[in-house]
């Protein structure tokens, strides 16, 4: 059975707005931040949080020669570091849909 030319545009429609709705990468997002605290974050477009992380993973990077203190803020800074940027990838993907509503509002 094939498919009518209007039900081909209606599934090619429907597969462009998945590709646009798609947010970024939950896992690149992570991995990112598991090397290097911040980068998933920035990876995900949130700058001010990826400044905070990174900021974060040098202050304790020095702490632990100077003081000997550091390894543990580290390893908070790490791990909070990957819970975010496994938060931002997620909310990356809620900012597509509602800008792609608001674009489709506006063409209507």
């Amino acid at each position: 059975m094939a498919l009518s030319e209007e039900e081909k545009k209606r599934i090619i429609e429907e597969e462009k707005l998945r590709r646009e709705i798609r947010g970024k990468s939950v896992l690149v997002s992570v991995i990112l931040s598991f090397l290097i605290p911040g980068m998933g974050d920035l990876y995900c477009g949130s700058w001010i949080k990826a400044l905070v992380f990174f900021s974060l993973d040098v202050l304790s990077f020095i702490l632990t020669f100077v003081m000997g203190i550091g390894t543990i803020l580290y390893a908070v800074v790490w791990f909070c570091g990957l819970i975010s940027a496994w938060l931002s990838a997620g909310k990356s993907e809620k900012r597509k849909i509602k800008k792609l509503e608001k674009s489709l509002a506006q063409r209507a």
